[in-house]
């Protein structure tokens, strides 16, 4: 009983030092692209998200939520990623209210305290994206189907099934992995002749598909988008090292992560030899498989599509999955052991964390930002080729007109909506027609932009200056140039 009190006091301890822990950079404001495409969202109303959505690579549920957050807080760019801190926070708690009572104290406590003190949570308690949210319906989507299987409960089918329909909404990978766990129930269910139980989830399942119908046309049609969007480019997993090191590297190498798990799985791979008994340790395969079926699926389909969606970022939402695994064998192992993995692992947090403290807190991210408030006038453009530096600097201007060069022709003109009605997607030149005032062009530095449509006689360089921030390494390269051929 001493040690049952010990174990829950401690566990509420690491709760409340976890989520200062895991929440210690997220008080800012910076955005890199991905980010401002959600705040860009949010500032649309509900029916204009959906059709917008409908172009993105996403389902839309999340971006209704920031629309409401946005209603109540003036479209706080601070407000929106409290947000994703204040899901991952959940997740960990989740741990003391879900998991301690279904798989013992020892086991909740871990849950917790990796949730908390893995470095990739603390990452993505900073990111304006739907990850957090995802991870956090489907580790509630995995506890539910568990306790489905031993207990045939009403509530557990309502938070099972609403859990299931809003992880399909909110990403792809979602659908994946909710598709995957109710196959698995239901499998389950027909072989232990619960005809009552697979009777009720196939019309569960009926309900949630028809619920979903209305996005599966924009489904059908992003798969083959997807194929082709420049979006899926930008980096994926090519090695086993990235995605092994994923979880305990955060903003570090990769291969520190990749290290640290491999000692882990061989570590785990020993306990479940050690036990022999299958039957005790079903709760850990049960979050295996459906952690190595969704990365399984992802492959298929990139053959499928020719198309990397075996994204690292994307298998974030399945960390609460594989963390619960995690959390369960290491509860039955040694807890020299135990101690010693969790030590090495929240030692790669604290440089994790004082890294992204260093980065996100920099003044440098503030300077370019500043420099074009400081200097811009009524009636100026904005314009940029570069959808990173350049649309960062576009949701920081919501009110003045904006030119996005799309050169490569990427076929974003509808999911560039996002940015608002001041935004105008060319994929030529002619947008040089709208540029007869003060024009501000943004680039990476990575382009000619500057040189190949304004360096000549109808424009006169008014100021120019170069800023690298912090966060995300962004570079700008800013000009203000004016027209002044008659």
């Amino acid at each position: 009983m001493k040690e049952k009190i010990n174990l829950k006091n401690i566990h509420i301890l690491i709760i409340f030092v976890g989520i200062i822990f895991v929440n210690l950079s997220i008080f800012h404001s910076n955005l890199w692209f991905d980010e401002s495409y959600s705040v860009g969202m949010a500032n649309n109303n509900f029916l204009d998200i959906w059709k917008i959505g409908s172009h993105d690579v996403h389902p839309v549920l999340y971006y209704w939520i920031l629309h409401i957050i946005s209603i109540f807080t003036g479209n706080s760019i601070l407000a929106l990623r409290i947000f994703s801190g204040f899901i991952i926070s959940l997740t960990g708690i989740l741990g003391f209210s879900h998991i301690r009572k279904d798989f013992g104290e020892k086991t909740g406590l871990i849950f917790s305290f990796l949730i908390y003190f893995s470095p990739v949570n603390s990452v993505y308690a900073n990111e304006i994206r739907m990850y957090s949210l995802t991870m956090f319906l489907i580790t509630i989507l995995g506890i539910y189907a568990y306790r489905l299987a031993k207990e045939s409960k009403i509530s557990y089918w309502i938070i099972f099934g609403f859990a299931s329909l809003c992880s399909i909404y909110t990403h792809y990978y979602g659908l994946m992995a909710a598709g995957i766990i109710n196959v698995i129930l239901f499998i389950y269910f027909i072989k232990k002749k619960n005809k009552k139980a697979y009777i009720t989830q196939i019309i569960l399942g009926i309900f949630q598909g028809v619920l979903y119908l209305p996005w599966l046309i924009h489904l059908l049609v992003q798969l083959n988008s997807v194929s082709k969007g420049f979006w899926i480019e930008v980096k994926f997993p090519k090695s086993l090292i990235e995605i092994l090191g994923f979880t305990f590297s955060g903003d570090l190498e990769f291969y520190i992560g990749a290290i640290i798990s491999i000692v882990i799985c061989i570590y785990i791979v020993y306990l479940f030899i050690k036990s022999r008994e299958i039957k005790e340790n079903l709760p850990a395969i049960f979050a295996i498989l459906v952690y190595g079926l969704v990365i399984f699926a992802a492959w298929i389909i990139s053959k499928k599509m020719n198309s990397d969606i075996l994204y690292y970022r994307y298998i974030f939402v399945i960390t609460g999955i594989s963390i619960f695994a995690l959390s369960f064998m290491l509860a039955k192992g040694n807890d020299k052991y135990t101690f010693i993995i969790c030590i090495i692992i929240l030692t790669v947090s604290i440089f994790n964390n004082i890294s992204m403290v260093k980065e996100n807190y920099s003044k440098s991210n503030l300077e370019p930002i500043k420099y074009i408030k400081d200097n811009i006038k009524e009636g100026d453009i904005i314009t940029y080729p570069d959808i990173g530096s350049g649309s960062v600097i576009a949701m920081n201007f919501p009110n003045y007109t904006k030119y996005f060069y799309n050169e490569g022709n990427w076929g974003v003109e509808e999911a560039y909506k996002a940015f608002g009605k001041q935004m105008k997607t060319y994929v030529n030149k002619d947008f040089l027609e709208n540029c007869k005032g003060r024009c501000w062009i943004v680039t990476s530095g990575g382009t000619d932009f500057y040189e190949e449509c304004f360096e000549n006689e109808d424009y006169k360089l008014i100021m120019n200056k170069s800023f690298q921030t912090a966060y995300k390494e962004y570079y700008y390269k800013i000009y203000l140039v004016e027209y002044i051929r008659k």
